[in-house]
C-alpha cells in the first residue's frame, strides 16, 4: 500500500496463466484451514461473506481506450452487459478475433463497429476468464476475472470481479517478494484479506488498485510460495469486537507503529491501531533525506493527510514516511526520516524479521495489531 505503481510488470506466460485461471475458476483453494488459535482472548467466529470482490483496475491512468487479449487459451465472450445470452464478440486467437479495443465515446462505450452503455468480457459459460487488459502505449496487467467496461464522461471503467482469494492472493503478491518467509507471507495474507472483508471503499465498484486501496499484481501460480500462503490461511481475518478490520500497513515503521490519533484521525468506534515497538526497523533502520520548496511551514509528521498532499506536490520520494523531522534551509526544508509509509498497523519489513527469526504469523499479527482476534469468515 506504499509503493507507487510499476510502470510495467512481467505478465505470466500464456500456458501458465491459462492453468492458473482454470484453476481459479472452480476455486481450487484446497488446503484445509489450520486449526485457529485466538490473537489474544475471543472466541472464533464464522462470518457469512460475498466471496467475490469488485476491483477498479487501471484507474491511474484515466484511459480513454483499453485493448483486450486473450491470456491463455479460454475463449472470451465479450456482449453488452446484461445481455451475455447473446454475445456480440469472441476472441478465439484466430484472424481477427485476437484483440478488442474499447473506446469513451461520452458515457457510451465504442468497440468494433457497436456501441453500448456497458460491455462485459467473461467465459464462454459467464465465469471468470483469463484477459490482458492494455491502457495503449502505458500499461498492461493480465487478469483472471469477469471484466465490465462501462464510460464516464469520456474515460472508461474497467472493473475485474473476482473471487476474494484470487484478489488477496494477487494483492499479497504485489506488496511482499517471493522469497519472504512464508510466516510473513500468511500474516500479510490475513491482513489484505481483512480489509477486503471489513467493506467496500467506492460506488461504482468495491476496491481500487491504486494506494488508496490495495495494489494488484496478476494471480501467482498455484504452486508459489505466495498461493500456499493464502491456502494456508483461507477465510481468516483480524476481528476487533467481531467485526473485520480494515488492516493498514506499511513497508517500514521506523522502529514503532502508530495509532490512528498519532496521525491525525479520529477512529471512532473502529480499531484505533495501538502502537507497537518494532525491532527490526530499530536494529536496522534506514534513513532518507530530501529537500522540498517553500511551502511556509513544512508538513506535519502528525498530520498524515498533510504528509500525503507534500507528497503529491513534490513527488513520493521527497516524503516517503511519516516519521521524519523538517529543519529550514533558507526557504527550503530540509527532510530527515526514518519510515516508509504511513507507520500504522503491520510493518513488513518488521514482519519479514520476525518470521525470519521463528515467529509465527499469529505472533506477528497479535504484535501489530494487539487487542485482536481472528475470525473464520466462509
Amino acid at each position: 500500500m506504499t509503493k507507487p505503481l510499476p510502470d510495467s510488470i512481467t505478465t505470466p506466460s500464456r500456458q501458465r496463466s491459462r492453468s492458473i485461471c482454470r484453476a481459479l475458476q472452480g476455486r481450487i483453494w484446497i488446503l484445509p484451514l489450520l486449526l485457529l488459535s485466538p490473537l489474544v482472548q475471543s472466541t472464533t467466529l464464522a462470518l457469512e461473506a460475498n466471496r467475490d470482490v469488485r476491483i477498479g483496475v487501471l484507474t491511474l491512468f484515466h484511459p480513454k481506450t483499453l485493448e483486450l487479449e486473450q491470456e491463455g487459451s479460454q475463449v472470451i465472450s465479450v456482449a453488452e452487459t446484461g445481455i451475455a445470452a447473446a454475445p456480440a464478440f469472441t476472441l478465439n486467437g484466430e484472424q481477427g478475433r485476437r484483440q478488442l479495443i474499447f473506446r469513451a465515446e461520452g458515457n457510451r462505450v465504442i468497440t468494433g463497429n457497436r456501441s453500448a452503455p456497458s460491455w462485459t468480457a467473461t467465459s464462454r459459460d459467464g465465469q471468470v476468464v483469463g484477459f490482458r487488459l492494455t491502457v495503449p502505449g502505458k500499461f498492461h496487467r493480465a487478469y483472471c476475472a469477469r471484466l465490465t467496461i462501462e464510460a464516464h464522461n469520456g474515460e472508461l471503467l474497467a472493473v475485474a470481479a473476482m473471487d476474494r482469494e484470487t484478489a488477496v492472493a494477487s494483492i499479497v503478491a504485489s506488496e511482499l517478494e517471493e522469497s519472504a518467509p512464508l510466516e510473513a507471507l500468511k500474516a500479510q495474507a490475513v491482513a489484505t484479506r481483512s480489509f477486503l472483508a471489513a467493506g467496500a471503499r467506492h460506488v461504482d465498484f468495491d476496491f481500487c488498485d491504486t494506494t488508496h486501496c490495495q495494489f494488484l499484481k496478476s494471480p501467482p501460480p498455484l504452486a508459489s510460495r505466495v498461493s500456499f500462503a493464502v491456502q494456508a490461511t483461507q477465510g481468516l481475518v483480524i476481528e476487533y469486537r467481531n467485526k473485520p478490520v480494515a488492516a493498514m500497513y506499511s513497508s517500514r515503521c521506523g522502529g514503532h507503529t502508530r495509532s490512528l490519533r498519532e496521525i491525525g484521525m479520529d477512529p471512532g468506534e473502529e480499531y484505533p491501531y495501538y502502537a507497537s515497538s518494532c525491532a527490526w526497523c530499530r536494529q536496522q533502520p534506514l534513513t532518507w533525506r530530501s529537500r522540498i520548496g517553500d511551502t511556509g511551514k513544512p508538513p506535519d509528521p502528525r498530520d498524515e493527510r498533510q504528509r500525503i498532499a507534500a507528497a503529491r506536490q513534490w513527488g513520493w520520494s521527497a516524503i516517503p514516511g511519516s516519521n521524519f523531522a523538517a529543519t529550514a534551509d533558507g526557504s527550503d526544508w530540509q527532510l530527515e526520516g526514518h519510515s516508509v509509509g504511513h507507520s500504522v498497523g503491520l510493518c513488513q519489513f518488521g514482519a519479514v524479521g520476525m518470521a525470519a527469526s521463528g515467529s509465527s504469523f499469529r505472533d506477528i499479527l497479535t504484535h501489530y495489531y494487539p487487542n485482536t482476534g481472528l475470525i473464520s469468515q466462509k
